[in-house]
Parts: structure tokens; sequence; C-alpha cells
């Protein structure tokens, strides 16, 4: 993976952003920004469904299996959508970038190493995260009553808020490991904890970023895991 730096990616596409980042997206009413404009431009709102797949099982109340979020690979991933998974049914959900931004059905939401949920700057799904420092994700047996957040990567002067690798700001944090010298992404020992405003709950664990078995090199293919609460 290449490693972006934070400070490069604040030549959002801020001004033009063309058919992919429509001026009727929902603004945040308290600032009037428009969230999708302070996104890079290789994270910028694609006009295109994404063709990569979700392909889990579940046996014991355990959903398991990967997700292809490789968008393309490295260099065709900024022309290529996020692709959107509602983990209470356990299926990829097709919609496009634009479409997620009122669409209420998706949960989570990955194109490379950017994860996002439905609420707050992403969606308007309502959807909250609270991360659980745990291995596994038999280590969380019951959702925690509190220290929910949304995805907030426009800020209050609607400029970009990153994680250090650059990807826009979200629930879920900084939720992997970098390694500058193997450039290597591995995941935080952390279980991820999705509210949604009906009150049901899902833990969610990202078990390795290569989780493709025909080529153990190949990023952004993740394996994953979750379980309802």
């Amino acid at each position: 993976m290449l490693r972006l730096l934070p400070a490069l990616l604040f030549c959002a596409a801020c001004g033009d952003g063309g058919a992919d980042a429509p001026p009727d997206a929902p603004a945040d009413s308290s600032t009037d920004c428009n969230p999708p404009t302070v996104l890079p431009s290789n994270y910028r709102l694609i006009a295109m469904t994404s063709t990569g797949l979700v392909n889990v099982t579940t046996a014991s109340g355990v959903t398991s299996g990967t997700i292809d979020a490789t968008a393309g690979g490295i260099s065709a991933s900024p022309d290529n959508p996020y692709i959107y998974v509602d983990l209470k049914n356990g299926v990829k959900v097709d919609v496009n970038d634009v479409e997620s931004r009122t669409n209420t059905s998706w949960d989570i939401a990955l194109k490379r190493s950017s994860l996002r949920t439905n609420g707050g700057d992403s969606g308007q799904g309502n959807r909250k995260v609270t991360v659980v420092a745990a291995a596994s994700l038999a280590d969380v047996t019951a959702a925690p009553s509190s220290g929910y957040g949304s995805d907030d990567f426009a800020s209050a002067d609607c400029m970009l808020q990153a994680i250090p690798g650059g990807e826009p700001l979200s629930a879920f944090g900084e939720w992997y490991d970098y390694n500058d010298t193997t450039h290597v992404v591995t995941p935080k020992p952390e279980v991820y904890v999705l509210e949604r405003n009906n009150g049901s709950h899902t833990a969610f664990r990202v078990v390795t970023y290569y989780g493709d078995t025909t080529m153990a090199t190949r990023g952004a293919f993740y394996k994953v895991e979750w379980k309802q609460l």
C-alpha cells in the first residue's frame, strides 16, 4: 500500500467536484459545510457501483469471509468506488458513492484502507461505532453502553480531517498499524461495535487486510468476521 502524506491530501476536491460530487449532497446544517467537498481526490464520490464481492457464511452465530475492497488496485482506486455492506443481513448493498449519501440500508463501507460507517459525515443511516480493545470477537459478549461516535471527516470550518495514512476520519479511527519498511497493513487488536438507531448492535472485526488465499500480498481484500449482539 502506498503511504500518503496527510499534508498532500488537503488538495482535496473542494472546488470543482464534477459529476462525482453533486451539489445536492446532504450538508452539515450546523456549518453549511457539504462534507463530500472536503474529500481528497482519491476518495471523492464515484457514480458507479463497486464490482467487488462480499463472500461470507454464518455458523454458530458468527459470520465470516471476505470483502473485496481492492477498488481496482492502488493506481486505479481514485476512479473506483467504495463497497457497501449490510452487516445485519450479510450482503453487499448495490449503491454507488453518490447514492450512499442518502441510502440507509448499508452499515459499513470499505475502499483500500479506508473504513467508514453510515452516519455523521458519511451518510444518513444514523450508525455509530465504538472501539473495543479485544483480540478476538469472542471477547465481546455485549454491546457497550457508551463511547459511540459517528464519521467526522469534515471539520467545523469545512476542512478535511484524516487519520495519519490520509484516509478520511471515521468512527473506526486509526484502525491499523502500518510498517514503513515492509509496507504491511496490520489490523489493531480491536473489535468495532456498530449501533443502529433501532437499538440493534453488531460486533465487527478485521482479521487481516490480506485475505486473498490465491495472492497473499494482495491488499484491501479483507478477511472479516462479525456477529449480532
